[in-house]
């Protein structure tokens, strides 16, 4: 594919095609660490390791005070980890099937998190009445990224976080994450991701911004294992090993915002 900066402009996200539905199809297979979705399950550790200590790192310590909403949170990966931590954790996900998947995992091993069905967009939530809103590879699933974001900011508190991992629009993503993972080698499902959603960091900076969201420095997140092995990996259909921050958001990239305002009494400032 040509690098072009006309290749490399997105379409309006509202005319991209996407497979959403596939994510309602897949049952008990999102809890399976070989599954249709084992790259989420490589990547899990470093994503709660990152989200865990930004947290506490910006709101305090004490987890059980931190009011937790996971977007998109498909069959309960990331909610029920952070629960596992002491967070007050509620998943909301749009898919009634990833939903049930989530309430009999969490069920099955005694987590307490409360999930629901909603839309990113019309959040079941109290303005200014959440703590950390989660966004975990979500944003390149949405066709009003607007829409999702001002959402976001409506029911956070001041000070409040949100805390994401996506997807860069790039040539190096283009090459990775639709031609080799999903096209050719099909570990990720055809269809569920569309290179044109994909977000530069500048256009989710602005995006945030304007909803009154301060965005600190991305991070890139990326396989550790050395390049031969992780090709291996890839060609065995094997899982991908431990992932890791890098420097580089060339590809995948995580991060978190702060709702600028006056923040509540004993909470350290972002």
């Amino acid at each position: 594919m040509a690098a072009s900066g006309r290749h490399l402009t997105a379409l309006d996200p509202s005319s991209a095609t996407i497979d959403n539905d596939y994510y309602s199809l897949i049952g008990d297979s999102w809890w399976d660490p070989e599954g249709p979705l084992r790259a989420l399950h490589d990547m899990n550790p470093a994503r709660v390791r990152y989200f865990d200590s930004t947290v506490r790192a910006r709101l305090g310590e004490d987890r059980s005070a931190v009011r937790v909403l996971d977007i998109g949170c498909g069959g309960g990966l990331m909610s029920e980890r952070l629960a596992e931590l002491g967070y007050s954790v509620t998943g909301l996900d749009l898919s009634e099937g990833s939903v049930e998947t989530a309430r009999a995992h969490a069920r099955s091993t005694g987590v307490e998190v409360t999930y629901q069905v909603g839309s990113a967009y019309e959040l079941p939530a109290g303005d200014g009445s959440l703590d950390v809103v989660l966004l975990s590879d979500v944003l390149e699933h949405l066709h009003d990224l607007p829409g999702a974001v001002a959402e976001c900011a409506r029911v956070l508190r001041p000070g409040g976080l949100l805390v994401f991992d996506t997807i860069n629009r790039t040539a190096a993503s283009y090459l990775m994450a639709i031609l080799v993972l999903e096209r050719l080698l099909k570990i990720i499902h055809p269809g569920t991701h569309n290179w044109r959603m994909f977000i530069r960091p500048r256009e989710l900076h602005a995006a945030l911004a304007r909803h009154g969201l301060a965005l600190a420095k991305p991070r890139g997140l990326a396989p550790t294992a050395p390049r031969h092995r992780l090709l291996a990996a890839i060609v065995r259909r094997r899982p991908l090993g431990e992932f890791g921050l890098t420097s580089s958001t060339a590809v995948s990239y995580i991060g978190h915002a702060a709702k600028t305002g006056t923040d509540e009494p004993g909470r350290a400032q972002p």
